[in-house]
């Protein structure tokens, strides 16, 4: 696995100034410090092309040793040609004119889960038994860019993850089971005609959580149905989970999922009675004449409930650590989740974790 993000940053002081608005907005708001900014000549093939070559260069692999290069990215350069096609020949620059031409290379787009749909494609090649020794490489590339002076600026950023993908991994292991939800929105979508993404931020927050929840809970009706996985007696789903990456479009963002997927999956257990004992039970929309009343109540609850001891234990023992790197580079669209996924794995191998049979979710 290898990461790779632009080194010119933009402090949320500096863009403050410019917007003439509180730098804790930012910091605290929404946990971003910097946001990372592709130079000029720079775009998602670009990005991809730097993090494939340091992965490639890293792992000593020869180009003949590689069967595939599939992108996945919401922000490609063509609307024929696939940014594999570029990245290609970008890395036939280093390599030699036709080291890659027995090399396929597709493009992914769905906005945050293309990176899933790429992986899934090239785990079942390797399932199939189809690799013959060679390996893939899955590469997540976006660059995160709004509308001048629109709310969605603060949520910009630039980055991009490769994954080496080889029948006997010795990082980490996928199992045949995955979770869908999906449902056509208008929440985000970035026109042909636009260089700029469209967002509804409040709209989009809470597709965020639904589609989450919908995921996991079908992954949880095949998990336990084919024994995968077996809570026991006042056990919860997360407790099966070690270390969990979040698609991550500001560090708040993935922390308020963790917080949602953690009262969806605790109601019912001895652990929440203690929860609503300290915070009372939580608000139900038939509880309030407008939606907006309900809305803030259930805003307010989810703020207390992450304030609880028992929410900061299980939030900084799973997932925090790996919200280091979006702190310092901000939103990088596809390629945020797994960017999440290796600051994690970073993070705790300097801390020597003992991470050997433990589930990632």
């Amino acid at each position: 696995m290898e990461l790779a993000d632009e080194n010119h940053p933009d402090k949320p002081t500096e863009f403050s100034q410019s917007r003439n608005s509180d730098p804790a907005k930012y910091l605290h708001g929404i946990g971003i410090a910097k946001m990372s900014i592709p130079d000029i000549y720079q775009d998602s093939s670009v990005l991809a092309a730097n993090a494939i070559y340091e992965l490639i260069d890293r792992d000593k692999l020869l180009p003949a040793e590689i069967a595939r290069i599939d992108i996945a990215t919401e922000t490609g350069v063509d609307e024929s040609k696939p940014v594999a096609a570029y990245v290609h020949g970008m890395l036939e620059q280093k390599f030699g004119k036709g080291s890659f031409k027995r090399t396929s290379g597709v493009e992914y787009k769905f906005a945050r889960v293309s990176t899933a749909d790429a992986l899934e494609s090239s785990l079942d090649w390797a399932w199939a038994g189809r690799s013959n020794g060679r390996c893939s490489i899955v590469c997540s590339t976006d660059i995160a860019k709004y509308p001048l002076n629109t709310p969605g600026e603060s949520t910009q950023g630039a980055g991009a993850v490769a994954l080496l993908i080889k029948e006997n991994p010795r990082l980490l292991a996928f199992d045949n089971v995955i979770g869908t939800y999906m449902e056509d929105e208008d929440d985000f979508w970035r026109p042909l005609f636009s260089t700029t993404a469209v967002v509804h931020g409040k709209h989009s927050e809470k597709c965020y959580l639904k589609a989450m929840e919908g995921a996991v809970d079908n992954w949880a009706e095949q998990a336990i149905s084919s024994g995968l996985v077996s809570p026991g007696p006042g056990e919860s789903l997360i407790d099966q989970f070690g270390p969990m990456s979040f698609h991550v479009p500001y560090p708040k963002m993935a922390e308020k999922g963790f917080a949602y997927l953690l009262r969806h999956f605790w109601r019912g257990l001895s652990r929440w009675d203690e929860i609503v004992k300290k915070i009372g039970i939580e608000p139900k929309p038939a509880g309030f004449k407008k939606r907006g009343e309900f809305e803030k109540a259930e805003s307010d609850y989810m703020r207390q409930f992450m304030e609880t001891s028992r929410f900061q234990a299980e939030y900084n023992d799973k997932v925090a650590e790996g919200l280091i790197h979006a702190r310092e580079s901000g939103n990088s669209y596809s390629a945020s989740e797994k960017s999440c996924l290796s600051m994690l794995l970073e993070t705790k191998a300097r801390k020597d974790a003992d991470l050997v049979g433990k589930r990632g979710g």
